[in-house]
């Protein structure tokens, strides 16, 4: 299966939920990902591959802009047409207060010296910091769903809680 996070961006909080989800960062830490405010490859358009979980799912976030919904709902309509069932692809938005806030300041990286690249940062640690908690059970109820989709719902989750 294809697990597919959106968002706002798919290089700031998408993308720390996705580590999440696969148990690969901490609160301290999730400013030095791989890709963390990365703005080449949210430009690309293409989804971000982040990785495989225990089940082997892909792991991917793509940032669909100040429109998630709109994004989301084309995603799902588009798969629908095409045949593409929830055991093949399970989108999940990742939504948080100040998303537009980080899609802003994501747009400034044109600025020279660095400094646009710097506010992208500045706002987006500030952000995610306060919003960790949000992100992290998000990705708690993300690894709940896979979880039930596996059939394992009863398997420890790997958050310290039991799915289900």
């Amino acid at each position: 299966m294809i697990i597919l996070l959106v968002g706002t961006t798919g290089v700031h909080h998408t993308l720390v939920a996705a580590h999440l989800y696969l148990q690969n960062t901490s609160v301290k830490e999730f400013n030095q990902l791989d890709g963390y405010c990365d703005l080449s490859l949210d430009s690309s358009g293409f989804p971000i591959n982040i990785g495989c979980d225990r089940y082997g799912n892909h792991v991917y976030t793509l940032g669909l802009g100040r429109l998630v919904s709109i994004g989301s709902r084309a995603i799902n309509g588009f798969s629908q047409i095409m045949g593409i069932d929830s055991s093949q692809l399970l989108l999940k938005e990742i939504r948080i207060p100040g998303e537009l806030d980080i899609w802003a300041a994501s747009k400034a990286h044109w600025m020279p010296l660095g400094i646009g690249n710097g506010i992208n940062r500045l706002v987006a640690d500030y952000i995610i910091t306060r919003e960790f908690n949000l992100i992290k059970s998000e990705a708690f109820r993300l690894s709940e769903q896979v979880a039930l989709l596996h059939g394992v719902s009863d398997n420890m989750t790997g958050f310290g809680y039991k799915a289900g």
